[in-house]
């Protein structure tokens, strides 16, 4: 039934694509502003590329990327994040001291470059070149990212991720089906999903078909690519199958439509991931399972789920990365400590060996939480970055659990990993 589905995705998309016979592929940095010391991710979208078919592992492309102040730069590789997706991923470690395996030495301010060689197009292979830029603590980069080709800056469909999560949440039954439909009307103002006035229709439509809330879910999980899902919806919108309505007056009282209305782009990206962590939230409590330390409630969705990745290099060094919500359900303020690898009540325990993170998201070491509130926190196990830190290492015979030692209480929540 799911392969029947793609095929009708497929042929709504035939039209609407030209029928063109090669595809040119794209390569982004997921962020556009970038801190120093983290982990920073660049996605490959090619949908035409050779891909292995299952039971055979996903494929693996080569990005090279680059900054001001590291010129000559270096290879890393990106994964295929699933059997033939066409979507790739790979992580660089922005380091303010030298540039060494996945670490590139960048200073504040720096331009960061990715370059993806399509040599599928026809014709001479493609260079495609993607750039961001690294953080100035305390000030707006809206003037940095002014200043870069805006070329590097189009590689990426600007879809928030927080309309993605919309999608799964629709296609799971979280939220509702208007509430999707409100996420399509901001894509619409946006200009992300491009309507010809004459095609749209003045009817009210029927709800939308069964087969296009399977693909949202798909499309929210990587089986599809943002292009294939788009062009779906353009495709039933321009029609009338999917209504928009008045998009301006029935997006006013939404809080991402406040988020658009603002002019700064700096501005704008952090009022978007506020709500985003709010709409966070409701899946996380959906989708976790719930561990109690003290005052403390972690969520863990597993391995595979909001952000959760498990992966291993073409050089064999694996790569965590662990997103958890943590929710103060004591009556005072909670507070949270790891201010680097060898001062941090957080880590990998595997009855034997304590694994301690590359990067993590706590702002000045210390995460305070407030009485009620929730906060969704990030956390990275990979090469050894120094300050006491520790190579992360594998061994399919032992358990791997994520170890909380604070004052206010311990806890150890199994990770069952598993490379595949």
């Amino acid at each position: 039934m799911k392969l029947l589905l793609l095929l009708m995705l497929c042929i709504i998309s035939f039209p609407m694509a030209f029928a063109e016979s090669t595809n040119v592929g794209k390569v982004y940095w997921t962020q556009e502003i970038v801190s120093q010391n983290s982990f920073a991710d660049i996605v490959i979208e090619d949908d035409d590329m050779n891909k292995k078919e299952y039971p055979n592992f996903a494929d693996k492309l080569t990005i090279h990327v680059w900054s001001d102040s590291s010129p000559d730069g270096f290879d890393v590789v990106a994964v295929e994040n699933g059997i033939y997706t066409g979507i790739f991923r790979a992580s660089v470690y922005i380091s303010d001291t030298d540039s060494a395996g996945v670490k590139l030495y960048s200073k504040n301010g720096d331009v960061l470059y990715a370059k993806y060689v399509d040599t599928t197009v026809s014709g001479s292979p493609m260079d495609i070149v993607s750039a961001s830029v690294v953080k100035i603590p305390g000030q707006d980069m809206t003037q940095y990212l002014d200043k870069i080709d805006p070329q590097f800056l189009q590689k990426q469909n600007k879809i928030p991720g927080w309309i993605k999560n919309n999608a799964g949440w629709w296609a799971d039954g979280t939220i509702s089906e208007s509430e999707f439909i409100q996420g399509i009307q901001f894509l619409i103002k946006d200009g992300i999903i491009v309507i010809p006035p004459t095609a749209v229709s003045a009817e009210k439509s029927q709800s939308v078909p069964g087969w296009i809330k399977n693909n949202a879910g798909w499309w929210a999980d990587g089986t599809i690519s943002d292009d294939q899902f788009l062009k779906g919806v353009q495709f039933l919108i321009g029609r009338g199958i999917i209504s928009i309505g008045n998009t301006s007056t029935q997006s006013s009282d939404s809080s991402f439509a406040e988020c658009n209305s603002i002019i700064s782009s700096y501005d704008r990206l952090n009022c978007e991931r506020e709500e985003k962590r709010k709409l966070e939230e409701i899946q996380y409590n959906n989708l976790s399972d719930k561990f109690q330390a003290g005052p403390a409630a972690f969520y863990y969705p597993g391995i595979g789920n909001l952000g959760n990745e498990f992966t291993a290099s073409q050089s064999g060094q694996t790569m965590l990365r662990l997103r958890l919500m943590v929710e103060n359900t004591g009556s005072e303020n909670l507070s949270m400590m790891c201010s680097k690898p060898s001062i941090c009540n957080y880590d990998i325990w595997n009855g034997e060996k304590a694994f301690k993170s590359s990067t993590n998201d706590f702002v000045s070491g210390k995460l305070n939480i407030k009485p009620g509130k929730s906060y969704v926190f990030n956390m990275m196990f990979g090469p050894n970055i120094g300050y006491g830190g520790t190579t992360f290492e594998y061994d399919s015979s032992k358990e791997y659990f994520f170890r909380v030692s604070e004052p206010w209480g311990s806890l150890m929540i199994p990770l069952n990993l598993s490379l595949k």
